[in-house]
Parts: structure tokens; sequence; C-alpha cells
């Protein structure tokens, strides 16, 4: 069984899962999309959800990138947590998903 997380980051791919080497790294969603086994339809929604995260982050002051509000982010996490079992679902690979949304859900706390 494969292990991926479901984690955005700024500037980052917001897929985690180790390859056949061994090698953990971030993935952009198209490669995960490629390589999972995903729909387009998943993949918009995804790419929506991981643009609207990117849009928060301000190069030029990175210690001030961040959500608008409480209110924003709770949806946000929200959205990505109904993203999170579709993944599973759509998956042609036997696989876990760990949702973490930006890092604040903890590792095996959401786990599809």
């Amino acid at each position: 069984m494969l292990d991926v997380s479901l984690h955005a980051g700024y500037e980052e791919g917001p897929f985690f899962y180790v390859t056949g080497r061994h090698e953990g790294t971030n993935h952009f969603i198209d490669e995960a999309q490629e390589f999972l086994g995903l729909s387009d339809d998943l993949v918009k929604d995804l790419t929506e959800w991981d643009d609207e995260y990117q849009s928060y982050y301000n190069p030029d002051v990175p210690q001030d990138s961040g959500f608008p509000s409480v209110e924003v982010k709770r949806a946000w996490v929200e959205r990505g947590r109904k993203l999170a079992p579709r993944i599973k679902q759509e998956s042609s690979k036997d696989i876990t998903v760990h949702y973490q949304a930006n890092g604040s859900i903890e590792r095996g706390d959401c786990v599809f």
C-alpha cells in the first residue's frame, strides 16, 4: 500500500509520496494525476484548492503569507477534507491518503 499525503505548501506540489526509488518527494498535481490515475474533474478541484493557497503567498515578505481570515482558512481546510477521500476513491493504486491541509492537521489525524 502506498502512503500519500495531501499537504499544501507554498511553491511546492501538494502531494507527498515515495516512488519506486524509495525517495519521498513533493509532487505537483499533474504528476499525481498521471501516477495515481486521477480524473480531470478531481484535478480541476485540487488545482483550484491549491491555487487558492498559493494566492496567499507573499514572496516579498514570506512571513506575512497566510489566509486573510480564520473563516477563509476554515473553509479552505474543509474543501481539502472533501478532496482527500476522492483521491483514495479514484486512484487506480492501492493507497492510503493522509490529509494534512497546510500542516494544520497532524499526520495520522485525518486518514482515508
